[in-house]
């Protein structure tokens, strides 16, 4: 028995393809990079994984799982439904200009599979607006939003904030500015009776 030999896993997969994509870039990056870091053969990842879709798909799903970590613990503040809606937008757009700055071959993979409009980014979206919806849902039920349609005014609160984690935003010297002047806005919105 080699005692050297990593056993193989999803986990140590997902964990190298990350190191590869970060080496190489998303664009150079593949399958075969991740098989020799591993010293295993192609073969050997495809148990794991139906190809570099699957593996880049899981890759992606379970980075933007650690970035949306946050957002997950604004949901559990013990505040009004209108302050915690304000960190939720604030840290959802700021998450992804961090990305972008701290990890940025992780997320050229990420706006990579965004423009393919691959289910993994589809998902991550559906889960940003049930977000929204869940303080939206709180906000009425503490009299302080108004909306017939809670999921309809998440929706329109997520598009309306997107465009701030396109990295065309981020160097913009007004961004935070303007990030908080839609979110008030917004806020204003949900809470206007009418």
């Amino acid at each position: 028995m080699n005692l050297n030999k990593i056993p193989l896993d999803k986990e140590i997969i997902l964990n190298t393809t990350e190191e590869v994509i970060r080496r190489f870039g998303p664009d150079k990056a593949n399958i075969t990079d991740v098989a020799k870091s591993l010293k295993v053969s192609h073969a050997a990842i495809y148990r794991y994984f139906n190809g570099k879709t699957a593996l880049w798909n899981a890759v992606t799903e379970r980075w933007l799982t650690k970035m949306n970590a946050a957002l997950e613990d604004i949901l559990k503040e013990d505040n009004p439904a209108d302050i915690k809606l304000f960190h939720l937008l604030d840290e959802f757009a700021e998450s992804k200009r961090r990305s972008a700055i701290h990890d940025p071959e992780m997320f050229a993979n990420y706006m990579k599979l965004a423009h393919s409009s691959v289910e993994v980014i589809k998902k991550s979206i559906e889960e940003g607006i049930n977000r929204i919806e869940k303080i939206i849902v709180q906000g009425i039920s503490e009299g302080i939003f108004f909306t017939e349609s809670p999921h309809q005014a998440a929706r329109s609160v997520y598009l309306s904030t997107g465009v701030f984690i396109n990295p065309n935003s981020f160097e913009d010297p007004n961004r935070k500015q303007n990030i908080r002047s839609v979110i008030n806005l917004l806020i204003r919105g949900l809470k206007n009776p009418n």
